[in-house]
């Protein structure tokens, strides 16, 4: 006679469809507690980009995807470092193998997405060093910092996966390894070219004008662009999503002031993430909201509550740094929208044209 292994959602009695929501909660709070204790420098961005792998449709990934992310994480932020190191000071070469290999992330699908955004933040935060740190100073800590972001992050999903199991015969479609997997050749091109022109030209200014405090900014511009947001207005589900994230921030420090204590803080954040989870896996059309919405949260109060005592002040700073990332983002996506829509007419009165000829 078999005996059923007990589990905690057993004692819990958790209904097998809330598993995700509280693998979702359990996961960002684990994290976000290891950023608090342990974490430094840009460590504030490893729990908003682990969302990915606990996010609707995710499942736990098999030893060997899981041992693949690390050794892509570790050989990229390696690689990054010494190509700064090396060749940062002959700006055009630099800027040339920079741009190709940007434009290589945004067009394969051979990469998860979290993957994609652990190798281009090591690419970028290198020339960017925050508060005038000392480039070679700043990357050596970023190594560390985004090796230990990959090991964490997959050791916290093989932990709630655990905890929090998927039923025996679920057999929900595993989601693709990255947001380009089973695109055309010509729409991975497509999306390439207009990811690539709409970033590009932010980090050569970032670069030339060292503006190292508004890395944040960076990061953000670059997560939104790549970030898939399923229908025919992403500004907007981009744009509100991040107005009700600012939001429940404010709400969040207000909370948090009450009682400033690290336990209370994680219980918040964890509980926070909760009531985030029932919307993202809601399957509604606005879960996207809320998905983008606990993105910024995240970003904002990792950033801010953690790294100084200053926190009011900063969380102001930080939800204007990324609100100004959103408008650009909108804005540039609102422009490829009216170009396309251009182009397409355009095309049609040509076509119209021919017709009349022929015709004619």
């Amino acid at each position: 006679m078999s005996v059923k292994a007990i589990t905690i959602p057993d004692i819990l009695r958790i209904d097998a469809q809330y598993m995700p929501l509280f693998r979702y909660a359990l996961g960002s709070g684990i994290l976000m507690l290891l950023v608090a204790t342990i974490g430094n420098g840009i460590s504030y961005i490893v729990p908003m980009l682990a969302l990915s792998f606990l996010g609707p449709g995710s499942k736990m990934p098999s030893l060997k995807e899981g041992l693949g992310f690390v050794i892509v994480v570790i050989v990229s932020t390696i690689t990054g470092f010494l190509f700064t190191k090396y060749f940062y000071e002959y700006k055009l070469f630099y800027i040339l193998i920079l741009g190709l290999s940007l434009f290589w992330i945004f067009y394969t699908d051979k990469l998860y997405f979290v993957a994609k955004l652990f190798l281009i933040i090591s690419l970028l935060a290198f020339p960017v060093p925050d508060y005038g740190l000392n480039t070679t100073i700043w990357a050596y800590a970023l190594t560390g910092t985004l090796i230990f972001g990959a090991i964490a992050t997959i050791l916290v999903v093989y932990v709630v996966f655990s905890i929090f199991p998927d039923p025996v015969n679920d057999n929900s479609k595993q989601p693709d390894k990255s947001v380009s997997a089973g695109l055309s050749h010509e729409d991975r091109l497509k999306n390439a070219v207009i990811t690539f022109f709409s970033t590009f030209p932010v980090i050569i200014a970032f670069i030339f004008f060292g503006w190292g405090d508004y890395l944040l900014v960076l990061i953000y511009i670059v997560v939104l662009t790549m970030i898939p947001v399923p229908g025919y207005k992403p500004g907007a589900v981009k744009f509100f999503g991040n107005i009700i994230g600012g939001a429940a921030t404010l709400l969040f420090y207000w909370l948090l002031i009450t009682v400033p204590n690290i336990f209370f803080f994680i219980l918040l954040y964890t509980g926070t993430a909760l009531l985030f989870a029932f919307r993202v896996f809601s399957g509604k059309p606005s879960a996207q909201y809320f998905k983008t919405g606990f993105s910024a949260l995240t970003l904002i109060i990792g950033g801010a509550i953690l790294s100084t005592d200053q926190a009011g002040a900063e969380i102001g700073d930080r939800i204007f740094q990324v609100m100004l990332a959103v408008l650009y983002v909108v804005f540039v996506s609102v422009s490829v929208d009216a170009f396309s829509k251009y182009r397409l007419q355009k095309r049609k009165k040509i076509q119209k044209s021919q017709i009349n000829k022929i015709s004619g």
